[in-house]
């Protein structure tokens, strides 16, 4: 009868199991870390994305604020001008076309409207959490003001209506669209301001209310351009200039 001997397979020691523990440990937080890394370095190139765009599209919003600033100042400048002419006692030497000349600048409503298309994939896709803590502060602060003044064209809309309809009822409209085409250049001003056979209603009551809307008109102008477009035109150049720090833009 054969005796078969039991072979004993040798016990490992504790130490092995520890190392094999810290192996394991080791290679799932270096693979954890480098996923990581890759997460960071994606969000990082896609938050750059998001600041080349909204450098350049805040480029557009400032050089519009500036052109904008520019045309209320005119527009007030001239509305102030033609309640002046209206208020004077003596009219002897203002023609209807001085009127009319002035009273075109009525209906040139302009109003601001930001190129924030980047601005809005950042909030609605929640990427504002990838941006620069600085960078995401300064982003929601312009957000908010460009809302603001939304709301304030919202509010004086109403008056521009008011203005317009009183417009209509003074002077021909069919004249100021022969005399004030597309193509229209201050060139033709002064033999404009030679024309005295042009129709203006006879209306002292109606355009005593027109030259007060007039100035409150103006008055909107030079409020919107102080305490909205200005403010927001340095908010944009801040913005500029901390996207290009931040994401070394040129």
């Amino acid at each position: 009868m054969e005796v078969h001997a039991h072979t004993h397979t040798a016990r490992k020691k504790w130490t092995h199991y520890f190392w094999e523990f810290i192996m394991l440990f080791l290679a799932v937080f270096c693979g954890f870390l480098a996923e990581y890394q890759l997460e960071h370095t994606i969000e990082n190139q896609r938050a750059k994305i998001y600041a080349n765009n909204l450098y350049d599209e805040l480029k557009k919003d400032t050089a519009r604020l500036s052109t904008l600033i520019k045309i209320n100042n005119d527009i007030s400048s001239k509305l102030d001008t033609f309640c002046m002419l209206s208020k004077q006692p003596d009219r002897q030497n203002i023609t209807p076309g001085m009127l009319y000349y002035y009273a075109q600048y009525v209906t040139y409503v302009s109003y601001f409207s930001s190129n924030n298309s980047t601005m809005e994939q950042l909030k609605s896709s929640g990427s504002l959490r990838i941006m620069k803590i600085n960078v995401a502060q300064k982003i929601s602060e312009y957000d908010k003001k460009i809302r603001e003044l939304e709301k304030e064209y919202g509010l004086s809309k109403s008056e521009f209506e008011k203005i317009e309809d009183l417009h209509f009822k003074i002077f021909d409209i069919y004249t100021m669209e022969i005399l004030f085409p597309d193509d229209y250049t201050e060139k033709s001003k002064d033999s404009l301001f030679q024309l005295r056979s042009l129709y203006v209603r006879n209306d002292p009551e109606m355009m005593n209310e027109y030259t007060g809307w007039l100035k409150f008109e103006s008055n909107i102008y030079a409020f919107q351009t102080k305490e909205f477009l200005k403010p927001i035109r340095k908010d944009a150049e801040e913005l500029i200039a901390v996207l290009k720090k931040e994401y070394h833009l040129k």
